[in-house]
């Protein structure tokens, strides 16, 4: 087996350790996306650690901290009441810079002349 090669699962247990390629593919990423955060420090060293030159993530960890990510608690949320919020998770709810308007053709500044 290669030193890259996803390890079998015991029967009965559960792989928790992963090369960064196959946790990109789990969550739906890149794996340059996933290093980036790394090194931005977004994914704290617990999440994953440096192992004989390759870079492995724990799937708990990686879940504890993606769950602490989110704004309410897990026990606040029980599964038959709808969010309070209409954001569905999207940052859009942040206020945004209004765009700067500019003046029709027929209200643009007219010329200053000077008188000599």
């Amino acid at each position: 087996m290669n030193a890259r090669e996803k390890p079998e699962p015991i029967e009965g247990q559960q792989v928790d350790k992963v090369y960064e390629r196959k946790l990109a593919e789990l969550i739906g990423t890149t794996p340059k996306a996933l290093e980036r955060k790394r090194q931005r420090g977004v994914l704290p060293p617990g999440v994953w650690e440096k192992i004989d030159g390759c870079i492995m993530y724990s799937l708990e960890r990686y879940n504890e901290w993606a769950e602490s990510q989110w704004g309410s608690p897990k026990a606040s949320r029980s599964p038959g009441a709808p969010s309070a919020s209409a954001s569905h998770g999207r940052k859009s709810d942040v206020a945004k810079r209004s765009p700067i308007l500019r003046r029709p053709k027929d209200l643009q500044q007219q010329p200053v002349y000077e008188l000599r």
